[in-house]
């Protein structure tokens, strides 16, 4: 019988429920009895145990990732073992993906049939796309929002990282693992203002007036 998949991309900020989501699926698949296996990026080093781990507490045992992992080739192990191809495949914290893992997930789509679900954030505190997400921008079947809202009432774009005085971080890795004690989800508009603040700060104390529609309430 011939198979037709799919490689799905669902992106949204931190905290907006990704991993929850992606582990209600793994249990909805379980109780429908359909062949189905989490995998993680070990890049995500919070855990100790090979799990994926929702902030709402519920967690699912997964496979790791690694950075030179060939999906591909491990898609193809579990179908000789299994004498089964995998109904669905769901990727946590997909960002951390080489652009070769996000092809090798394709190719699992187009040879073996199977669908991939991939769940990750967009871009990192800078606001640059992670080179995983980025890749699947660019060949994913379908690709939707997970969306989240900022403190001010608009929609989150931006992963801020914050320091320990509390203003936003502007250099650093890209990868720095972390929770609500090192980044917050945050619009364009309070990305922007805190960044042009932060410029006011160390400028030369000239008497100019803050930009129009910046200003502080």
């Amino acid at each position: 019988m011939y198979r037709k998949g799919k490689l799905y991309f669902r992106y949204g900020t931190m905290g907006s429920a990704k991993t929850a989501i992606l582990l209600t699926t793994a249990y909805n698949f379980e109780e429908r009895g359909m062949r189905y296996v989490c995998f993680k990026p070990v890049v995500d080093t919070r855990e100790s145990t090979n799990v994926i781990r929702s902030r709402i507490g519920i967690e699912r045992e997964c496979r790791w990732i690694y950075h030179d992992t060939d999906l591909y080739e491990m898609a193809r192990q579990m179908c000789e073992e299994d004498k089964a191809v995998t109904d669905w495949i769901l990727v946590d914290e997909a960002q951390f993906l080489t652009a070769d893992q996000v092809d090798q997930l394709a190719r699992v789509v187009d040879d073996f049939g199977s669908n991939v679900i991939c769940y990750g954030l967009r871009t990192d505190f800078r606001s640059n796309l992670f080179e995983g997400s980025r890749r699947l921008f660019e060949i994913a079947d379908t690709i939707d929002e997970i969306k989240s809202t900022c403190t001010c009432g608009r929609k989150t774009i931006i992963n801020a990282r914050i320091g320990s005085n509390g203003d936003f971080v502007e250099e650093g890795a890209q990868v720095e693992i972390g929770g609500d004690d090192r980044y917050m989800a945050v619009c364009r508009k309070c990305w922007r203002n805190k960044r042009i603040e932060q410029s006011y700060r160390s400028a030369l104390p000239f008497d100019l007036p803050l930009p129009v529609g910046d200003m502080e309430d």
